[in-house]
């Protein structure tokens, strides 16, 4: 019989890791293989392709991290887990990883991509809402700090599925999905949820709560319009720094990039652990977000004037630095704000809209702007305006500090 870890540093340990695996099932999909994949399937219409599949995988992602949500929301009352709809969401996204290694055209791409999004979801909601149950509040500024190494993790993970001498994309393929479930089967196998569900509260708190959400909720997504830009065009981003058009010939030709792009995530992943740990210390969230809304704008703006690859690089490790510190300490912000215990999943899943919704709009604006075409840089300007909104808001929250 194994034996199981109950909420401390044990479980905080096994669920860092199954909240790495799940960067890792997403990460060099939207880093690398798709970008790829998009190009291979869409030749010279490939950055319409690339939008295409962000946008729709984006409407598929905002229904089912509510649908699986408020299924785990249900599992947990009944049965004290969530852990149930990990497992099979992991069975989901192999399968769908095997659809897309076969797609060679735009629909079948288009659906491998749809694919995906269900069995990331599957098992993203599930997760997310476990660190509501389990971590105390004075603790979850440096849980959402220690989760921020998941990024450099899935970051690394596209790297090694993209080394020249690896094989065929059949064994690259399979790599990748023996990597998340060797990190997320230890939590599922030896973690116990074991939090006793706790009384709503007040009335006038509650009220409170809700319009706080709201205003986190806001605060994200204008955020999130950001980030999801820096992740799903980077590629491309840095492609037009070094006047490179061959990302159709392999996958290697990817190594350069993603590196360039671990490399900012180390960086960020440090500063985001220390800025969890010393908000928890300070209870204190707002200066921090307010850090990071200012160097996200501040990369974002050197990225759009950079003229060479080490200041397009330094931009960039800048602008993910502030993107991580932000997204980690709201998370925080964020789970403190549920105002109701039965339904934090279902709650989570509406807050995650603030991932997939800016999933669409970055793309309406690459193919409004064609950056491609056109030059980043009045994109780029575009999404430090946004970052700074969205800071702004975070700071009107009024149940922190």
């Amino acid at each position: 019989m194994p034996r199981f870890v109950s909420p401390g540093r044990g479980f905080i340990f096994l669920y860092a890791l199954a909240y790495s695996g799940m960067f890792v099932s997403f990460m060099p999909f939207v880093m690398v293989l798709l970008p790829l994949k998009a190009a291979q399937a869409g030749g010279e219409h490939a950055v319409q392709l690339l939008s295409a599949g962000a946008l729709g995988g984006a409407a598929v992602a905002s229904i089912t991290n509510i649908l699986f949500g408020a299924l785990s929301d249900r599992t947990r009352l009944r049965h004290g887990t969530r852990r149930p709809w990990v497992t099979v969401g992991l069975g989901v996204l192999c399968a769908a990883y095997g659809v897309l290694l076969v797609s060679a055209d735009p629909v079948s791409l288009l659906l491998a991509v749809f694919c995906i999004q269900i069995g990331i979801n599957m098992m993203f909601a599930p997760i997310a809402a476990v660190m509501a149950d389990e971590i105390p509040d004075d603790q979850k500024g440096v849980v959402a700090g220690l989760t921020g190494i998941a990024h450099p993790i899935g970051a690394m993970s596209a790297v090694l599925v993209t080394l020249p001498g690896l094989g065929s994309d059949l064994t690259r393929y399979a790599l990748l999905c023996l990597l998340f479930i060797a990190l997320t089967a230890p939590f599922l196998l030896l973690a116990r949820e074991g939090a006793a569900l706790p009384a709503p509260p007040p009335a006038p708190q509650r009220e409170l709560r809700r319009f706080d959400f709201i205003l986190a909720w806001t605060s994200r997504i204008l955020f999130q319009v950001a980030g999801n830009g820096l992740s799903t065009y980077g590629f491309y981003y840095f492609l037009s720094v070094l006047d490179r058009e061959d990302i159709s010939k392999t996958s290697v030709e990817a190594n350069p990039i993603v590196a360039t792009m671990t490399a900012s995530t180390i960086i960020a992943v440090l500063l985001t652990v220390l800025a969890g740990r010393f908000s928890d210390r300070m209870m204190r969230r707002k200066p921090f977000l307010a850090a990071g809304a200012v160097g996200m704008a501040a990369g974002l703006t050197v990225m759009a004037f950079a003229k060479s690859w080490g200041m397009a690089a330094a931009g960039h490790a800048l602008a993910l630095s502030g993107l991580s510190v932000f997204l980690a300490i709201h998370s925080a912000i964020a789970m403190q704000l549920l105002p109701n215990p039965e339904h934090r999943g279902r709650d989570l899943g509406v807050l995650n809209l603030t991932n997939t919704l800016p999933a669409m709009v970055a793309p309406l604006l690459a193919l409004a702007l064609a950056p491609e075409k056109t030059g980043y840089m009045i994109w780029l300007l575009i999404l430090a305006g946004g970052t700074l909104a969205g800071g702004a808001v975070s700071l009107c929250i009024r149940t922190q500090d």
